[in-house]
């Protein structure tokens, strides 16, 4: 799992949401407002700037992700999608090994705690590093919003299926299913990859 926020990134994203006397300021503000007053109003407003980074959602996809990325950008959203992912990212990611600036702003993205989420082509199912993704924090989806699920260990369960929405399940090739298993991959309407 990524390593949560360190204090300065949680510093940074606090100063972003807290405004200051001057944002806060108002018509009456020479009239003299109470105190009280200045920090109810800035509550309220930090409120409403958490609350709309809650419901905001980035879309880029993977050509533009290192161009378009910038320090300010988990400081209004709360999640990110990644579009147009290929096989090749997708196995230099899990080997940590190589690093370029889309990687880098992943793992910036994990580090403030955003949701990221991953657009797969279905095509490219036998391709995917299923153990490695599978490791790291992120979800799965294809492209018209199906979501995807990956599983890697070697015996799947009933416990292992029950919780999965709608969509995909792609299994690696040493992947055991269990009767009970197959009969609610059946249940929950999943379609079931298993890699050659």
């Amino acid at each position: 799992m990524a390593a949560g926020p360190t204090r300065e990134h949680c510093a940074t994203l606090s100063m972003a949401a807290e405004p200051t006397r001057e944002h806060c300021a108002t018509p009456g503000m020479a009239a003299g407002p109470t105190q009280e007053q200045w920090i109810a109003e800035c509550v309220a407003r930090v409120i409403t700037r958490l609350q709309q980074r809650r419901h905001a959602e980035l879309v880029l996809s993977l050509s533009s992700l290192a161009r378009e990325w910038s320090h300010g950008v988990p400081l209004r959203h709360a999640r990110l999608r990644v579009t147009h992912t290929t096989p090749f990212f997708l196995h230099r990611l899990t080997a940590g090994v190589e690093e370029d600036a889309a990687m880098d702003a992943l793992r910036q993205a994990w580090r403030y705690g955003m949701t990221v989420t991953l657009e797969l082509d279905p095509a490219d199912f036998g391709r995917l590093p299923v153990s490695g993704l599978a490791r790291l924090p992120l979800r799965f989806c294809t492209g018209n919003g199906l979501a995807v699920h990956l599983l890697a260990r070697r015996v799947a369960g009933y416990g292992d299926i029950v919780t999965l929405s709608p969509g995909y399940l792609v299994l690696a090739r040493t992947v055991l299913l269990t009767a009970l298993a197959r009969d609610e991959v059946a249940k929950r309407g999943l379609q079931l990859y298993r890699q050659d």
